[in-house]
């Protein structure tokens, strides 16, 4: 199976664009934290807009959604210029960020499309 998502980081636009996609579980969040927290200690991210495509992702296990809370929160914590998230197609799983952002302060803004988040990253 492959990776469960991707980052794409466009210097020119100031965009660091992440896709997430599919069923994770536990250890994939675990690899996805660490992956992102090393890009994002290479960058400054205050020059940059954080977009996350996460329409193609699953509902996941009652175990993983603290895992979702903790990434929201470092989303935050990085000082990105703008974050604006694509809202996951599946219902469930849509809900279940929903119901981990009434848990934190997010700073971030939710669209249901890649063109309203090129939009919206101005």
């Amino acid at each position: 199976m492959g990776k469960l998502y991707c980052f794409e980081l466009d210097e020119e636009k100031g965009i660091f664009f992440v896709k997430v996609s599919g069923f994770f579980k536990e250890e994939d969040a675990k690899i996805y934290l660490s992956e992102f927290q090393t890009i994002v200690n290479t960058i400054n991210p205050s020059r940059y807009k954080l977009i996350i495509d996460g329409r193609g992702q699953e509902e996941v296990a009652s175990q993983v959604v603290d895992d979702i809370t903790f990434v929201l929160k470092l989303y935050s914590m990085a000082n990105f210029k703008k974050i604006i998230i694509i809202n996951p197609s599946s219902s469930t799983s849509r809900m279940q960020v929903e119901n981990c952002v009434r848990n934190i302060i997010f700073p971030g803004i939710f669209v249901d499309s890649i063109e309203e988040a090129y939009s919206s990253a101005g």
